[in-house]
C-alpha cells in the first residue's frame, strides 16, 4: 500500500461501511497549522437525495489504493444520517461538537486552547479541493499554483504540496515540504511561503 499518494488520487476512492457501499470521497479538510486531515467529505446518495458528510479519518480502517477504496468502521445508516456539510461556509467549531458526539469521537482540540468561538469557523481548517488553484507567493511574487497535496494515509497527515510553476497543467512541479508554508490565505487565495523556501521555488 502507498502510504502517502496525492490527493487527486483519494478523490473519488468509495467508502465503504460496515454493511456495504456509503459513497465516495469528495474532498479533505485539513487543518493548515498542524498539517492533519480532519475530516474526510463523503458524497452519500440515498434514493434521489443527495449531501455531503464529514467524518472523522479515526473512522477508517484501510485505505485500499488497488481497489480505490476507504473501509470505514461505522454503518451504512449512521453515515448517510451524519452531520452534513455546508460548502460555503467554514465549519464551526458548535458543527465540530455535534459531529464529533455524533459518531463518539474524542475531540481533537481536547488539549489545545480553545479560542476558537463556538459559533465560528476554524481559521485553520481548508479544503484541499478549494486551495488547490490557489497562487503559491515567495516574497511578494508569485511563484506557481498548488496542484495537488501529499497525504500520509497512516497518520493522515499532509506531508507536502504541490506546486506547477507554470500552466495549471504543464510545465515543472515540485513537492515542497509542508514546513515550508509561512500561511494559507482563504481570503487571497493564496499560500505563502517562508522566505527560505524561495531558493527551492527558483
Amino acid at each position: 500500500m502507498r502510504d502517502a499518494p496525492p490527493a487527486h488520487d483519494l478523490f473519488k476512492y468509495h467508502v465503504t461501511s460496515r454493511d456495504g457501499a456509503a459513497g465516495h470521497v469528495h474532498d479533505l479538510y485539513f487543518d493548515d497549522h498542524g498539517w492533519r486531515v480532519r475530516y474526510v467529505v463523503v458524497d452519500v446518495h440515498h434514493g434521489l437525495s443527495h449531501r455531503q458528510v464529514l467524518i472523522s479519518p479515526v473512522c477508517v480502517r484501510y485505505v485500499d489504493p488497488v481497489q480505490r477504496r476507504l473501509d470505514v468502521s461505522l454503518g451504512r445508516e449512521q453515515i448517510l444520517r451524519g452531520p452534513g456539510v455546508d460548502a460555503d461556509r467554514p465549519v464551526s467549531r458548535q458543527h465540530e461538537v455535534a459531529l464529533h458526539e455524533y459518531y463518539g469521537i474524542p475531540f481533537y482540540w481536547a488539549d489545545e486552547d480553545p479560542a476558537t468561538p463556538r459559533g465560528h469557523g476554524d481559521p485553520h481548517l481548508q479544503s484541499m479541493r478549494a486551495v488547490r488553484g490557489y497562487t503559491v507567493i515567495t516574497r511578494d511574487a508569485a511563484a506557481g499554483h498548488v496542484v495537488d497535496f501529499v497525504v500520509d494515509c497512516t497518520a493522515w497527515t499532509v506531508t507536502g504540496i504541490v506546486v506547477a510553476r507554470r500552466h495549471w497543467l504543464a510545465g515543472p512541479r515540485l513537492v515542497m515540504p509542508v514546513s515550508a508554508v509561512e500561511h494559507v490565505s482563504w481570503l487571497g487565495k493564496a499560500v505563502y511561503l517562508q522566505p527560505e523556501a524561495v531558493g527551492r521555488t527558483a
